[in-house]
């Protein structure tokens, strides 16, 4: 049987599993259309969770998803992707933006030691 994995996120937003946790940030996604800017706090205040975590196994010296800054998120049509599916974007301070993967994220987040 497979050991459950826990996720803590830096923000204190934690789940048992991480399945909970993929569910969690799935039912969010859902909430927005494509085009979107996610505007409630607690939304915004997870994805900056989890992109911190994904941003914190980036090799020194290579570009992060929050590169500048973050200026806020986004629900966007992926066509860059074998799909095209709508995902999560960062819109940095510097007025770029990146796709990324909540589901990867949430990966980097139940291999960290506890």
């Amino acid at each position: 049987m497979a050991k459950s994995v826990p996720i803590t996120l830096p923000n204190g937003r934690s789940w048992s599993k991480k399945g909970n946790a993929v569910d969690h940030f799935k039912s969010m996604l859902a909430r927005y259309a494509d085009g979107d800017r996610v505007r409630d706090a607690s939304d915004n205040a997870d994805l900056e969770a989890l992109l911190a975590v994904y941003d914190s196994v980036v090799p020194t010296g290579q570009p992060t998803k929050t590169g500048s800054g973050v200026a806020h998120f986004e629900r966007r049509m992926d066509r860059d992707h074998p799909g095209h599916t709508s995902c999560f974007f960062v819109v940095r301070t510097d007025g770029s933006s990146i796709d990324f993967s909540t589901r990867r994220a949430l990966d980097v987040a139940g291999a960290q030691p506890r």
